[in-house]
């Protein structure tokens, strides 16, 4: 990936650091990973450097990265690299960005569902869930942000509210609130257990390094919260169809059996998982419709006024991305239907 677009202030005070972290030049170039929604992952060797999102807090960030960093005998997450000028300091300021630093691992890439560990997860999310929270984490780590991205994306879908398939998302959206206009769940939920959670947990969160294994990475989410929300993608995939049965009973077995907290009846999970997999049902639907419909209109700004648009609505959505909007269909049917009962 290249750097076009990017700040050059950032890019050069990255490379800084990353020269500060590896002095001997052992690095090698620095390589753009990651570039979205105003946060750059870029990597140096062995060290990859994330500018987090100029809005992150920075309390809440230290936090986050403090509860990343402290030894504990069996790791989940990902631990930061302390920074200059000594113990403790997991960030430094480059412009408006708070960067930290990590050790480098091997991603799943796009290896396809059949491939990923699902065991190894599902037992790192159990783990994770089950992680004993002391007080000074109780004081300090924030609410998970779970949902920080479903409101983003529903609040830009708005504006393409006139288009057919944005009306079963929205109609989705306001199933998961009782409030008018709809709001968010929150990330700990009135009779369920709350623990520490990812808060933002997908198969790209998982990263291999030698000698260590699989680790979670990305804690910008992370804090507590009821452990359902962890359990939220895959679930949303499984009702969507998108997941084999098969695959969702191995995860599900596994961190059951793993002691996994976030599911009391192996048997019906769904009284747990209803919500936060409706939730990212939503969630993924509403990204894919918004990233399409804005590329649409960004295509049609730049066509000739005699060269209209003839395409179906359809057209360009992939599989996937229907099969969530057909989801919503659904949720919003049964929902519609519950209410006239």
């Amino acid at each position: 990936m290249d750097a076009d677009g990017i700040e050059p202030e950032l890019l050069a005070g990255m490379a800084r650091l990353a020269r500060r972290l590896r002095p001997d030049g052992a690095g090698g170039p620095l390589t753009v990973v990651s570039r979205r929604d105003d946060r750059l992952i870029v990597r140096c060797g062995t060290v990859v450097l994330k500018a987090h999102v100029p809005t992150a807090n920075p309390a809440h960030l230290a936090a986050r990265l403090h509860f990343a960093a402290r030894p504990t005998p069996h790791p989940v997450l990902l631990a930061p690299l302390e920074l200059p000028p000594g113990p403790g300091t997991y960030t430094v300021r480059i412009g408006a960005h708070q960067v930290s630093a990590w050790p480098a691992g091997a991603s799943l890439g796009t290896q396809d569902a059949d491939a990923a560990p699902w065991e190894q997860a599902a037992a790192l999310l159990a783990r994770l869930h089950r992680d004993p929270v002391g007080c000074p984490e109780l004081a300090t780590l924030p609410p998970a942000t779970v949902l920080r991205r479903l409101v983003d994306r529903v609040g830009r879908l708005r504006r393409h509210a006139a288009h057919p398939l944005a009306a079963p998302v929205l109609a989705a959206w306001a199933t998961l609130s009782e409030t008018s206009p709809p709001s968010p769940p929150p990330a700990v939920r009135p009779g369920r257990p709350a623990t520490v959670i990812h808060g933002d947990w997908h198969f790209g969160q998982l990263v291999a390094l030698p000698e260590i294994g699989w680790r979670f990475i990305d804690v910008d989410d992370l804090g507590l919260g009821d452990p359902a929300w962890d359990l939220a993608r895959p679930a949303a995939w499984f009702a969507a169809g998108l997941l084999p049965v098969q695959l969702w009973a191995r995860f599900l077995d596994t961190y059951t059996e793993s002691g996994g907290p976030a599911v009391t009846d192996r048997d019906d999970p769904w009284p747990a998982l209803d919500l936060p997999a409706r939730a990212l049902t939503v969630e993924y639907a509403a990204t894919a419709l918004v990233d399409h419909l804005d590329a649409r209109h960004r295509d049609a700004d730049a066509r000739p006024a005699d060269r209209p648009d003839a395409h179906h609505a359809q057209t360009g959505l992939d599989e996937v991305c229907l099969a969530f909007v057909d989801a919503c269909a659904r949720i919003a049917g049964t929902a519609g239907d519950a209410s006239q009962s």
